[in-house]
């Protein structure tokens, strides 16, 4: 008789603690930093160019990219005026060079899309292809030398 009067609150005890359960500990949300006018400057550039890598891939170069690549250059052309972020952390001797070399490299990079551009209008895209590796190129260069390599966690 005394099992049955146990039997019957253990299981209403188990029944109603299998619904219940820990709440799983959420993710960290993580804090995004503020963008710089130039980091959104280069979101603009990355996005038109991610679409002319991509009619690259795909074959489908033409003149109706050059609008694309147009936008680029003017992002590119308005980031020369635009400070990176890893100037403030060289040391005050250097930093005149590091600027110096910051609008060299980005005057090459201008002068590759206006030639991309120009290859572009003229339905030339063989020549096209070719200067797209080339801005590519660039590119990477750039990154590697004048971007804030970013904080892993």
């Amino acid at each position: 008789m005394k099992i049955r009067q146990l039997l019957f609150p253990l299981t209403l005890a188990m029944v109603s603690f299998s619904g219940v359960r820990a709440e799983e500990a959420k993710p960290a949300v993580k804090a995004e930093k503020p963008e710089t006018e130039l980091e959104q400057t280069m979101g603009k550039m990355n996005k038109a160019w991610r679409q002319v890598r991509k009619a690259v891939k795909e074959g489908k170069l033409s003149p109706a990219t050059a609008p694309l690549v147009a936008t680029v250059r003017v992002n590119a052309t308005a980031a020369a005026k635009l400070t990176p972020a890893l100037e403030a952390e060289q040391p005050a001797a250097e930093r005149e060079k590091f600027q110096t070399n910051y609008l060299a490299q980005l005057k090459k990079l201008t002068e590759t899309l206006a030639k991309l551009e120009a290859a572009l209008t003229a339905n030339d895209t063989a020549g096209a292809t070719k200067l797209v590796g080339d801005v590519g190129d660039l590119m990477k260069a750039g990154h590697h030398d004048f971007r804030k390599p970013e904080k892993k966690e």
